[in-house]
């Protein structure tokens, strides 16, 4: 998969943003994440761009002077959020142009440099029946390309299962955060027990659905043979418009179970169409689900 993730040009306003939660995280790190009060512990942490509403009082001129560029001052008593990224890694991530899980890990990439330049944790999960790959515990911008390098080496693997992948040992860190789940949601075993076992170790989960346009309209006709990607089973089938018809309903009739179980829990849910320009899922669509500002 391609390293370069991001457009670099995207960089500076990814830096002006935040992954938004419910709650706050306890903790005595750095993070824009806290309750009003301006960090004042003498020690020294990192910089930051300035966002509207910042502290004024934190700006430092000298860098001002230097750089023309406004920056914020973080120290070590304001509190932490740690974020948890979770990618779908089967089989059936592999379909789509763009493929879903390309577009699933631009948008880790997007979630996580936010975070790491607000100094938050980030961890990355990414499992098919179990966790595959996992990087833990990253903290600070100057961990972005290690961030970036881990998720441009993930690939498809075998069938997906979020509840058993959710509970392999060390894969739910257990400190109170934000989790959010990239994937299809297309698991033959279900997703509503997992989730709700992440959100019984206390997190702000949010499901980011991404479903490609041949999934959903897809422009199938005739006698065709039909493969399962994850399990390799096939079916013969005779394609009219009244099963066409029938088929858009149940993708349609899935999402919105999908959304009203989200609602039900309290936690939020985001549809998104890998064609979708890359730009305009981050800075529109998700900025309108209030995962981010």
């Amino acid at each position: 998969m391609n390293k370069h993730l991001l457009d670099p040009a995207w960089l500076s306003r990814l830096e002006r943003m935040q992954v938004l939660s419910r709650r706050l995280a306890s903790g005595t790190q750095v993070g824009k994440h806290r309750s009003r009060q301006t960090g004042s512990s003498l020690e020294f942490a990192d910089y930051r761009a300035y966002a509207p509403g910042d502290d004024l009082r934190q700006l430092d001129w000298n860098a001002y002077a230097r750089s023309g560029k406004l920056f914020v001052k973080k120290f070590l008593d304001e509190q932490e959020l740690h974020v948890t990224l979770y990618i779908d890694c089967s089989k059936s991530m592999g379909y789509g142009e763009p493929p879903k899980l390309e577009r699933a890990v631009q948008l880790a990439a997007a979630l996580g440099y936010i975070s790491l330049c607000h100094l938050d944790y980030v961890s990355v999960y990414a499992f098919d029946r179990e966790i595959i790959a996992s990087l833990r515990n990253l903290q600070g911008k100057n961990k972005a390309a290690q961030l970036f390098d881990f998720l441009a080496s993930l690939s498809v693997r075998g069938t997906g299962d979020l509840e058993q992948a959710l509970r392999s040992p060390g894969a739910v860190h257990g400190k109170t955060g934000v989790s959010l789940v990239l994937s299809d949601f297309l698991f033959e075993s279900g997703y509503e027990d997992a989730i709700a076992y992440l959100q019984a170790t206390r997190q702000d989960v949010t499901l980011v659905q991404l479903l490609s346009r041949e999934e959903r309209e897809p422009a199938y006709q005739g006698e065709l043979r039909l493969i399962d990607s994850e399990t390799g089973t096939g079916k013969e089938i005779s394609v009219t418009h009244a099963l066409m018809d029938e088929y858009r309903k149940t993708v349609r009739d899935y999402q919105a179970a999908l959304a009203q179980f989200a609602y039900r829990r309290g936690i939020s849910a985001v549809d998104v169409k890998t064609e979708t320009p890359l730009e305009e899922v981050v800075f529109q669509v998700f900025r309108q689900a209030g995962m981010i500002r």
